[in-house]
């Protein structure tokens, strides 16, 4: 979180991570159509010839103020291929918020567990593990979809992190999910003595 007080911004930073084809592009496209263009950028996408995210994808959003502040958003996701681990960890780098976007396709399982364990290597190995965490657990419309509340059990034993059982392809839970990462990211913190 930087601020730039000249211009009285506040300047946020969430990162869209999760396994390939989970549905982080899709989160921002659907908010790019829920989002009214006066509010918002375009979205700006670097994908393969596949339509798969290469490098990142972005949209940056504008909100009300914040204690006399205009929050501006920067929304990224970072590409799943195995491929692309440095590109995730240099995406994931200044981060102020984070929205795991797990796959409930019970053949994903395998990929959701090891970009989780990579994600929180990183946020580790960049002394970020206290950044706010939303796991949305996305393509819960898939007639063989892992149950929500399971799938988050299986990537979280150990730390309670909101969730929130989504359709990102149909709009259910994208908003739910940005606005869940925002309040985390905008909570004043606790002062530790």
């Amino acid at each position: 979180m930087r601020i730039l007080w000249d211009r009285r911004e506040l300047l946020l930073k969430i990162v869209y991570y999760g396994p390939p084809l989970a549905g982080k592009t899709t989160n921002l496209q659907q908010l790019q159509r829920m989002i009214d263009p006066r509010y918002r950028s375009d979205l700006l996408s670097l994908d393969t010839q596949g339509d798969r995210t290469l490098f990142f994808d972005l949209i940056q959003v504008n909100l009300g103020k914040v204690g006399g502040l205009t929050p501006r958003v920067s929304l990224y996701t970072v590409p799943g291929q195995p491929r692309y681990q440095r590109v995730r960890d240099l995406v994931l780098r200044g981060s102020d918020g984070i929205v795991f976007v797990a796959d409930s396709h019970p053949a994903r399982l395998h990929e959701n567990l090891a970009l989780w364990r990579e994600m929180h290597a990183q946020l580790q190995a960049q002394r970020m593990t206290d950044r706010p965490i939303v796991v949305q657990v996305n393509k819960q419309d898939l007639p063989n979809a892992l149950p929500a509340a399971r799938l988050y059990r299986m990537l979280n034993p150990d730390r309670p992190y909101p969730w929130i059982a989504a359709q990102a392809r149909h709009g259910v839970g994208v908003q739910e999910t940005f606005t869940r990462i925002l309040t985390l990211v905008l909570q004043p913190k606790e002062a530790t003595p």
